[in-house]
């Protein structure tokens, strides 16, 4: 019993609380909490003495002796402007002190600058040097005269600077017929306002004979080649302005233009874009009214009539795929069931047809449709498909990546951006595989027979054939340069 209760002892002292420092028990942790508590107290005494007590180290002794040496300033009666200049007799008048003016926010000057990707205005004014408080300014002067959301990638701008280093004004190019202004008027503030250019529509007649290209015969025509690319899109299910245009075929066009008025001559000089005589900014074209295109693919014509192209039957130009997907510089590979293949080395079908072409390259959709797949599919890379009325669908492969905001479910119209030209996948370089389903039996694009969309309703007739007769007149009148020697 003895031994068990010198063992309890123990057992009761070795319980006994461990302390930060060590193996101390309770009584002297007491100990030191009482001389810390001590000490602590007397550095509050001697902090009170030296700060608040003292009549030489006080707060306030201090104060006083810095009042004492610092001379109170006095505020001049009138502006300094007129204190600097006394009235001339005026006796015993001090020297004017100069005026000091205020610091400026940035040097004086004029900032020139282009819109980025996804640049904002507030961005903009950031990346320009202006801070917080002068972006808010101009952001909230343009506020009632600006839609910021027509804010666009290469939109250029200019923002100056006066000689007091404040912003004097903003401006901003919208376009070529808009400017929108931040300026600072007599009241000191920015004021916001937009100026719209006045313009007017001429129609005009283009003709010409392919001599080398498309884009070079329009060029030689004096016009813009924005042309080009508004013209090959009027054809678009009917040519392959790549493949299908040759030397001596001829094309003639009425399209109406848009023009400035104004003191500048077009991009082209006196009778290019900006018309003959200059005078005229040349801003767009806006619709093709008719146009005619003649070789060894066809004679082909359409015509702009209420909201879309009709043939001179009264057909819809569009039909049930366009005659390319792209705008390709060569065809790689036509449709082919035995082909070598240039990756894996064996024979192997090609259901489809490849179109070289740079990468990044816009793919198009090549009919209305809604889209099944847009992913990776292993060999085909970067896939998208689509399917389209009639039993028809349609694979676009090897792509380097997606349009933004392309998903799948979502319905798109012909000739939507849908991707870009890429060689992932099995694919020996840069290229788009295209291929097309018909009830789900993959066949030869080209040999499938076109279906026309539309034609113009019965009702319409009449005037459809009187609005044709007249732009049929004005293209049978527009002269062909004769073949060069």
């Amino acid at each position: 019993m003895v031994t068990r209760r010198r063992t309890s002892r123990k057992k009761r002292s070795s319980s006994r609380p461990i302390g930060p420092l060590g193996n101390l028990g309770g009584p002297p942790a007491r100990k030191t909490g009482g001389w810390v508590a001590l000490v602590l107290g007397a550095l509050v005494v001697i902090n009170l003495y030296v700060f608040v007590w003292d009549k030489q180290t006080s707060v306030g002794a201090i104060k006083r002796e810095a009042d004492r040496a610092t001379p109170t300033a006095m505020l001049p009666s009138r502006p300094l402007a007129e204190a600097g200049n006394p009235t001339p007799g005026t006796p015993g008048a001090a020297p004017a002190a100069p005026a000091i003016a205020p610091a400026p926010v940035g040097p004086p000057g004029i900032i020139d600058g282009k819109v980025g990707k996804s640049d904002t205005l507030g961005r903009v004014l950031k990346k320009s040097g202006l801070t917080a408080a002068e972006a808010d300014e101009v952001i909230r002067a343009l506020s009632g005269v600006f839609d910021f959301k027509t804010m666009r990638a290469g939109q250029t701008y200019r923002i100056e600077r006066g000689a007091d280093g404040r912003v004097k004004s903003f401006e901003l190019v919208v376009s070529k017929v808009q400017t929108v202004r931040a300026e600072r008027g007599a009241t000191g503030a920015l004021a916001g306002k937009a100026d719209t250019s006045q313009t007017r529509i001429e129609i005009k007649a283009i003709g010409g004979r392919i001599e080398s290209s498309l884009y070079a015969a329009i060029k030689a025509s004096g016009e813009n080649a924005a042309l080009v690319d508004f013209f090959v899109d009027v054809f678009a299910y009917d040519l392959d302005f790549y493949n299908d245009t040759h030397d001596g075929d001829t094309f003639r066009v009425v399209v109406e233009k848009q023009l400035r008025d104004g003191d500048s001559t077009g991009p082209g000089g006196p009778g290019g874009p900006g018309g003959p005589g200059a005078g005229h900014e040349f801003i767009r074209y806006r619709r093709i009214l008719a146009a005619e295109y003649a070789g060894k693919a066809g004679t082909f014509r359409t015509f702009w009539f209420g909201d879309g192209y009709f043939d001179d039957k009264g057909k819809s130009s569009e039909k049930t795929l366009l005659k390319t997907p792209l705008k390709f510089q060569r065809v790689s590979s036509g449709f082919d069931r035995a082909r070598m293949h240039p990756v894996l080395h064996t024979v192997r079908a090609h259901l489809g047809i490849d179109y070289a072409a740079p990468t990044g390259t816009p793919v198009w959709a090549a009919a209305g449709g809604v889209i099944t797949h847009r992913g990776d599919a292993g060999g085909a890379g970067n896939l998208v498909m689509i399917k389209h009325d009639g039993g028809i669908e349609t694979a676009y492969l090897h792509l380097s990546k997606f349009a933004d905001g392309v998903k799948v479910g979502q319905h798109v119209a012909a000739k939507t951006v849908i991707g870009y030209v890429g060689a992932t996948g099995l694919a020996t370089g840069p290229h788009l595989h295209f291929g097309v389903k018909q009830n789900g039996e993959l066949i030869d694009p080209t040999k499938l027979v076109p279906v026309r969309s539309r034609t113009v309703p019965g009702k319409d007739l009449d005037a459809f054939h009187t609005e044709v007769g007249k732009l049929s007149a004005q293209l049978a009148a527009i002269p062909i340069p004769k073949p060069a020697t």
